[in-house]
């Protein structure tokens, strides 16, 4: 055993052992027997020579075993490498084709590859060396109508000195790739998630308006024949439908259908808002749909967030929720003003309650306060005082109009009321309204709803809960959140309207003073544009009510005058502009200072664009010196520029909006501004010519 162990001798270790041992053994017994000394040293030779024989037989048979086990592991790597169905292929350092198996070519449809580049042989353009060489990673791509995952690592970055080797002497590194064919398992995940199970809330949002008025037999044909749409718009679909009652109904399909919906955006809108049946308001349809939630609870309560969006936006218009993004469809109309005023009663005395359990009262608009941010914030001061509650208005620093309502309106030394003067010391910036904040503080927003248009952030966040949001603007997808009470009406024409209308209802014997309702006033001037847009019934309620309590008219005037230099470069910015598409009038105003002054001139320009014949939109860029690009749009009607602004990343109203991208390029917006523009002109259009066949 101890001749053949091989863990313990190899080689000539072995051999020379075995000859020390016979030698000793020999010596030993050559003292004691001198004439067995030939005979020892016979023995010893043989030993030797039998020795080193079976050391070459055993070197032998270990080198056809090694060769044998080398041979067998060629013959299952080419095996391995031509039958799997993996397929392979190594690029030089150069990024240029060195190997490939047969199944690589088969996947990739090409014959000659050689020498090529991985963009060269992969559809996608981010398939490039350079780009798969910064990181090992895997993708699904495409090929010939199937799918394949690939799977690729840079050699140099492995634990193999041959391939480092390998990679330094051709100068870069080397990149191995692998095809796997996933065909099946793409088309099965593509099957489940077309048949995932979407919900949708349709709701008549304006029922009540619509068939006031109307006898019960044509109220009834409105209702079946509005049904009658619906359900063949869900029968389209592929779905089913649920009527919870006249107002409401619960509809579910499957998400492919749900493309088919977006693809065709929304025609049911239309559809419902065409019927005539002796109804003087026209219908239309909210409608909330989600796809998003593990569960049918989740996507029931996702989809009832998106109806809340579409009501909350005006109505007439469909939000659809996927991937936790927001699209919007419809909404092109002016939205219809409400006649109920159920809700701003229960508002108002919502507003009171919260008011009553505060300690102290902080109302704040938009930064770069305009009239209407300013004297709805007035209007909300004045229900706080009259609860002897300790009221601030938090501004910010940039504010031209609030500078000439302070001087004009709630200046001291003018003749003004005792009440008026209070609000001198009222009007707070960051650093003071924080110092004067306590936990059981209640905020109140008005005239905007989303965090980044606040007069201060840092107030927003010292109250993170108490908080009251008025607004007449369309909801956006990013509004404040952890909110106690929203209060939006699309359909009002100013946060000022609305503010009016609550003081009635907070407490009827609440009256304004001259400055207050001057202040309010000034917000239904700013906002109407003199009363000649969004104006309803409510509007001109609200302004008789101000203008009995004592707002000034003149003074409003005054308010709004400006100075040559002002009149001049807004006349240049006129003359400047473009027209790029007929109907679309646009200039960019470059260079100059990010404050209120340029965002007044900006605004002001756009409106006059829009009072020039054949112009329907009119635009203005601001190019800031600080890389902010702010942009005011104006339309007459026929084109929704909120929708526009909307896909930028701001919002507004049908008529009047805009928004504020930073680090931008003027060129490039207004670029975008151009194609979205044409976008809603080719979509009046198409709606038009749909309508005429209708008619016809």
């Amino acid at each position: 055993m101890l001749f053949m162990n091989r863990n313990l001798f190899s080689g000539w270790k072995e051999v020379f052992v075995y000859v020390l041992v016979i030698v000793l053994l020999v010596t030993v017994i050559c003292t004691f027997q001198p004439y067995l000394i030939p005979v020892g040293v016979a023995l010893v030779i043989a030993v030797i020579w039998f020795a080193r024989r079976a050391h070459q037989s055993k070197r032998l048979l270990l080198t056809g075993y090694l060769d044998d086990v080398i041979r067998n592991i060629e013959k299952t790597v080419h095996f391995s490498t031509k039958n799997l169905d993996v397929g392979m292929a190594v690029f030089s350092g150069e990024g240029k084709l060195q190997w490939k198996n047969e199944k690589f070519q088969q996947m990739t449809g090409l014959k000659s590859m050689e020498g090529k580049r991985p963009e060269e042989l992969l559809p996608l353009p981010e398939n490039s060396f350079e780009t798969m060489c910064v990181k090992d990673d895997s993708k699904v791509i495409k090929m010939k109508n199937r799918y394949y995952l690939m799977k690729y690592f840079s050699v140099s970055r492995q634990n193999s000195s041959v391939w480092k080797k390998n990679s330094e002497s051709t100068g870069g590194e080397s990149l191995m790739l692998y095809l796997t064919d996933v065909t099946e398992w793409e088309q099965l995940k593509q099957k489940f998630a077309e048949e995932r199970v979407c919900l949708a809330y349709v709701r008549f949002d304006n029922y009540e308006d619509v068939i006031k008025g109307m006898s019960e037999s044509a109220s009834a044909n409105l209702n079946g024949e509005i049904g009658d749409i619906i359900n063949k718009w869900v029968e389209s679909l592929q779905g089913f439908i649920v009527r919870a009652n006249k107002e409401n109904v619960v509809v579910g399909f499957n998400y492919k259908n749900l493309q088919k919906a977006i693809e065709e955006k929304f025609t049911v809108l239309d559809k419902v808002r065409e019927i005539r049946q002796g109804n003087k308001i026209s219908p239309t349809l909210s409608i909330g749909i989600s796809k998003d939630g593990e569960t049918l609870e989740e996507v029931s309560m996702h989809a009832a967030k998106a109806l809340d969006v579409a009501l909350g936006r005006g109505g007439d218009q469909a939000v659809v929720e996927i991937d936790k993004q927001l699209q919007y469809f419809g909404g092109t109309n002016a939205v219809t003003a409400k006649s109920t005023r159920v809700r701003a009663r229960i508002v108002a005395h919502n507003i009171r309650k919260n008011m009553e359990e505060a300690e102290k009262i902080f109302v704040m608009g938009h930064a770069n306060e305009d009239y209407d941010a300013i004297g709805s914030a007035v209007g909300v001061a004045k229900l706080g005082l009259s609860l002897k509650k300790p009221t601030f208005i938090v501004v910010s620093d940039r504010s031209t109009s609030l500078q000439k309502l302070k001087s004009l309106v709630f200046n001291s030394e003018l003749n003004i009321s005792e009440e008026d003067k209070q609000y001198e010391g009222m009007f707070l910036h960051e650093e003071d309204a924080l110092a004067e904040i306590t936990p059981k503080s209640l905020l109140i927003l008005v005239d905007h709803h989303r965090a980044a248009l606040c007069a201060s952030q840092k107030v927003l966040e010292a109250i993170p809960q108490n908080r009251i949001i008025i607004d007449h603007h369309r909801r956006a997808e990013d509004m404040i959140q952890n909110t106690i009470l929203k209060y939006m009406e699309p359909s009002s024409s100013s946060t000022s309207e609305l503010v009016t209308e609550l003081t009635g209802y907070f407490d009827d014997k609440l009256e304004f003073t001259k400055g207050e309702a001057t202040a309010l006033y000034s917000g239904l001037v700013v906002d109407t544009k003199n009363f000649n847009v969004q104006t309803g019934a409510r509007t001109f309620e609200a302004a008789a009510l101000l203008r009995t309590s004592g707002a000034d008219p003149v003074l409003v005037r005054q308010l709004f005058k400006d100075d040559l230099e002002s009149y001049r470069e807004r006349y240049r910015l006129i003359a400047e502009a473009e027209t790029p598409l007929p109907h679309l009038a646009i200039s960019v105003n470059r260079n100059v200072e990010n404050s209120s002054e340029t965002s007044i001139l900006a605004a002001q320009a756009a409106d006059a664009l829009i009072n020039i014949t054949e112009i329907s939109v009119g635009v203005v860029i601001s190019a800031c010196t600080d890389g902010c690009v702010n942009v005011s749009a104006r339309s007459d009607g026929s084109i929704n520029v909120q929708v526009i602004m909307e896909e930028l990343g701001g919002g507004g109203h049908q008529t009047v909006a805009g928004v504020q991208i930073q680090n931008a390029d003027a060129d490039e917006v207004k670029q975008q501004i151009i194609e979205l523009t044409k976008k809603q002109f080719d979509e009046v259009e198409e709606k038009e010519k749909n309508e005429s066949n209708l008619t016809e």
